[in-house]
C-alpha cells in the first residue's frame, strides 16, 4: 500500500486539506503502508518555497511523517514522455479556440437549456489544418478525448460512485503556453510512484472520473480512491481556503497540543466518539475509514478548545516538563502541574499561573477584614506544607470565625491568587513555605 499527500506551496495548510494530509498519513500507518509528499508546484508563479517550508514544518509539528518528498517542477522529463504517449494515441489533442470563443460557445449551450459541454470541433481540423495553424503562431491547448462510456468506483468513504462520460467535456491538460493543469502531471506522479490509494476532498470527485481514463490510457492500474466530505462551520457554510485564522501555524502559536489536532480532524463527523488522547499510537488503533460520514461534519472551534483542555489533563509532570521549560516557566514543580492542569486550555497558561503565585496581592483591594487575616495569620501552621495543609488550615480558621464554605474561602483565594476563580487550593499550599504565606497575608 502506498498513500501520498499533495499540497500546492501557494499558501499555508489549513485545516481542510491538513485532514487530507492525516488521514492519508493515517490509512497507512493504520495498513503498514507507504506515505509520501508530494510538493505540486507547477504553478511556477503562485509556488513558493516559503510555503513549502511552513508546509513541511507544519505536517511534521503534526506528527506526520514521510517516506520521501518530491517536487513536479522538477519532473518535466517524465510528463513530456506520458505526453507524448497520449498524443501517439490521439488521446490529447490540439485546440485553438480562444477564451472568448468559448465563452461564447457556453453561453449558448446554457441559454438553449444544454449543458455546457465541448463540443469537440476541434477534432474535425485535418492534420495540415493544425499544422498550418501551429506554423501562423497561434498555440493550441490540449484536451483529453474521454472515452464515451460509464465511469465508475467503488469509494472508499462514498460507495458507488459513477459517472457517465457523455456528460462530461473533455478536459483541458495543457495551456497554450505549455504549462500542465493539475490533472496530468497528477496522475503521471501516481503512476510512476505506484500510489494504490488516494484519499482527498470530495471537491475531487469528478477530477477522479478524469483520472481513471488518463489512468487506462497510459495502460496503468487505478488507484483506490476515497473521498472525504469538507468540514463546515456551524452555521453549515464552508470553509474559505485562505482563512488564515484556520492555519495549521495559527492553531499551534494558539497554543494547541497537535495531537488534539490529529484526533479531532480524524474523529469529527464519524461514528467514533471524540475522547481525548495523548498517544497517536491510541488514535491509529482506534481510527477506521469506514466510521467517516459521506455527509459534511460541522467544526466548532469551542469544542476544539475543550477537547484541548482535556487532552492536557491526561499528561503527567514527566510527560509535560520540557512544554513547560519551552515556555521558559521557571516555577517547574510536579506540585505546580497539578495545581493548574484542570484549569488552562493551553500549556502556555502556565505563564500566567506563574505569575499569580508569585505576585504578592494587597489584602486591602479586596475590602477583606483584618480580623480575618489576623485569625489566618495566627492558624496557618508550620511548614512544609502538602495537600492537607488547607483542610487543616480553614478548619482552624473555621473554629475562629465561624465562616464556611465561599465566606471563607473566598478571602483566602483572593489573598493567595488574586482571582475570583481558580484551581482546588489545596494543590496550591505545597507550593509555598510558610514565609511566603506570610508575605502575601501582609504579615512579612
Amino acid at each position: 500500500m502506498k498513500c501520498r499527500f499533495a499540497p500546492s506551496p501557494t499558501g499555508k495548510i489549513h485545516i481542510g486539506n491538513a485532514r487530507s494530509a492525516i488521514l492519508n498519513w493515517i490509512y497507512c500507518k493504520k495498513n503498514h503502508g507507504e506515505f509520501i509528499l508530494r510538493i505540486d508546484d507547477t504553478d511556477s508563479i503562485r509556488s513558493k518555497v516559503e510555503f513549502e517550508n511552513s508546509i513541511k514544518k507544519d505536517l511534521k509539528w503534526l506528527g506526520l511523517d514521510w517516506s520521501y518528498s518530491f517536487n513536479q517542477s522538477n519532473r518535466k522529463n517524465i510528463y513530456d514522455k506520458k505526453i507524448q504517449i497520449l498524443k501517439q494515441k490521439r488521446r490529447l489533442y490540439p485546440c485553438f479556440e480562444t477564451e472568448e470563443e468559448l465563452a461564447l460557445k457556453k453561453k449558448s449551450l446554457l441559454s438553449s437549456g444544454k449543458p455546457p459541454i465541448y463540443d469537440r470541433s476541434s477534432l474535425n481540423l485535418s492534420d495540415e489544418e493544425v499544422e498550418k495553424k501551429i506554423e501562423s503562431g497561434i498555440q493550441p491547448h490540449w484536451r483529453f478525448k474521454l472515452d464515451h462510456e460509464n465511469i465508475s468506483w467503488n469509494d472508499i468513504i462514498k460507495g458507488n460512485v459513477s459517472f457517465d462520460a457523455k456528460n462530461l467535456s473533455d478536459p483541458v491538460l495543457i495551456r497554450a503556453d505549455g504549462s500542465l493543469l493539475y490533472h496530468l502531471p497528477s496522475v503521471i506522479d501516481d503512476i510512476e510512484e505506484k500510489i494504490t490509494h488516494i484519499i482527498r476532498g470530495e471537491d475531487h470527485i469528478a477530477n477522479t472520473a478524469y483520472h481513471i481514463q488518463i489512468f487506462r490510457a497510459l495502460d496503468s492500474s487505478i488507484p483506490s480512491f476515497a473521498h472525504h466530505p469538507f468540514l463546515v462551520d456551524e452555521t453549515g457554510k464552508g470553509f474559505s481556503k485562505r482563512v488564515g485564522s484556520l492555519s495549521i501555524e495559527n492553531f499551534r502559536d494558539d497554543g494547541y497540543e497537535n495531537i488534539t489536532l490529529l484526533n479531532y480532524f480524524l474523529f469529527i463527523g464519524s461514528s467514533i466518539n471524540i475522547d481525548p488522547i495523548k498517544d497517536i499510537n491510541e488514535i491509529v488503533k482506534k481510527f477506521d475509514i469506514q466510521s467517516l460520514s459521506k455527509s459534511s461534519a460541522k467544526f466548532s472551534m469551542e469544542s476544539l478548545k475543550n477537547l484541548n483542555e482535556n487532552t492536557i489533563k491526561l499528561f503527567t509532570y514527566a510527560e509535560i516538563n520540557h512544554k513547560l521549560k519551552d515556555i521558559n516557566l521557571n516555577f517547574r514543580k510536579e506540585s505546580f502541574w497539578r495545581f493548574i492542569k484542570n484549569n488552562i486550555s493551553f500549556i502556555k497558561e502556565a505563564k500566567d499561573w506563574e505569575g499569580v503565585i508569585t505576585k504578592i496581592n494587597n489584602a486591602k483591594e479586596y475590602d477583606i477584614d483584618s480580623n480575618f487575616i489576623d485569625i489566618a495569620i495566627n492558624e496557618l501552621p508550620n511548614d512544609p506544607f502538602d495537600e492537607n495543609t488547607w483542610g487543616h488550615w480553614t478548619a482552624k480558621i473555621n473554629s475562629k470565625t465561624g465562616l464556611k464554605g465561599k465566606d471563607l474561602f473566598m478571602p483566602l483565594r483572593l489573598i493567595l491568587t488574586g482571582k475570583s476563580y481558580g484551581p482546588e487550593l489545596k494543590y496550591l499550599m505545597p507550593l509555598f513555605n510558610r514565609n511566603e504565606i506570610l508575605q502575601k497575608l501582609g504579615k512579612i
